[in-house]
């Protein structure tokens, strides 16, 4: 039984950036990921939404959606588990299955609480838990980035070198150095690292059922 992961997310107060969300729908379709079973698209005006293969095997996507989507903010539903229709479409948001309707739950349960702004439903609660929390605690790193701080960060890990990054910047190696570690990047780097773990631990004890 294959499992996908669905990513659901909107636009918060988008109403008053209706051109800025328009801007971000071309421009969205050049995030890229090798994972991607299907693009990130927009659809009834501020959702977006991509289908993955697997599990989510890092937050590293999620974080890289937000980038493209600044200024805008948004909240991000997860949802694992089967795809029953329309799989093979070159368009999410004509499949369905499980792993939709747990991405639409997840959505909707950070509307539910002012401070959530990521939020996984998997099947089993155990492993909600354990990876809400650590996607709270990424959240709330993430959300006191400024723009500088998430061109450095982005910027570095795309070319690995805080001289480059700052060529590509326009500024000094040290102060690329700086943002990054003013974002506390190594921090992030490390829950993008443990987070596969966690999944493939559950795996291996077959709690992620995909159903």
């Amino acid at each position: 039984m294959e499992i996908y992961t669905v990513l659901t997310a909107d636009v918060i107060d988008s109403r008053r950036q209706e051109k800025v969300v328009a801007a971000k729908m071309a421009a969205l379709r050049e995030l890229t990921d090798p994972a991607l079973v299907t693009p990130f698209t927009f659809s009834r005006g501020d959702e977006i939404q991509a289908v993955v293969a697997g599990a989510l095997s890092s937050p590293a996507l999620l974080r890289k959606l937000r980038y493209y989507c600044l200024p805008l903010q948004l909240r991000i539903g997860i949802g694992f588990g089967r795809i029953t229709s329309g799989l093979g479409a070159a368009d999410s948001w004509t499949m369905n299955g499980p792993a939709f309707l747990r991405a639409r739950q997840a959505l909707d349960e950070t509307k539910q609480h002012r401070h959530w702004r990521t939020r996984l439903v998997s099947g089993d609660p155990g492993l909600d838990q354990m990876v809400n929390t650590l996607l709270n605690l990424y959240d709330v790193i993430q959300s006191r980035w400024t723009p500088a701080q998430w061109d450095g960060v982005m910027v570095y890990e795309a070319t690995g070198s805080y001289q480059e990054a700052g060529q590509r910047l326009g500024v000094a190696l040290q102060n690329v150095e700086k943002r990054c570690r003013a974002a506390r990047w190594w921090v992030i780097r490390e829950t993008e690292a443990a987070f596969p773990h966690i999944l493939t631990q559950y795996a291996d004890l077959n709690l992620i059922l995909g159903e």
